[in-house]
């Protein structure tokens, strides 16, 4: 019963701390099980330090990098070089994909005093816009009945 009693508190006190289930590799479904959703391939990541977090959009340009309008978002631990990440969509639509590198881990996008990131990002269709956010209309793709992969460049 004691070993029990430190198995169970082992795996689940990582989860109540960092908000991050602890067996979701175990839990979660397949993206390709899923009805809609959006394989992301992050690429470029520098360090395995922080997470990366990865945020769906709906189809409303006027929301598209807004705090509180996404329509899902998931936290993975952050590996040099290259990291999958599957969202569901909770349907077939337009969608854009926005990802950081929270390397600090606080659950921020941190920026510098003039308002650029000084953490790595990357937004779907990979668009390079000088001294702006990205758009929806740039960043935006559809997702049809199935699995839809899409590939994420971060920028430092």
């Amino acid at each position: 019963m004691r070993r029990l009693r430190w198995w169970i508190w082992f795996v689940v006190s990582p989860a109540l701390v960092s908000g991050i289930p602890a067996v979701a590799s175990e839990v979660a479904r397949p993206c390709e099980q899923l009805a809609n959703s959006v394989l992301i391939q992050v690429q470029g990541v520098r360090s395995s330090g922080g997470a990366l977090v990865a945020v769906l959009y709906g189809d409303n340009p006027s929301e598209f990098l807004k705090k509180g309008a996404r329509v899902a978002r998931e936290r993975v631990q952050a590996r040099p070089g290259s990291v999958t990440v599957c969202l569901e969509a909770p349907r077939p639509g337009v969608y854009a994909v926005a990802v950081y590198h929270d390397e600090n881990d606080n659950h921020r996008f941190d920026r510098s005093w003039t308002g650029l990131p000084v953490e790595g990002f990357g937004v779907s269709n990979n668009p390079r816009p000088f001294l702006r956010a990205p758009t929806h209309g740039e960043s935006a793709f559809e997702v049809g009945p199935g699995h839809r992969p899409v590939k994420i460049d971060l920028r430092y």
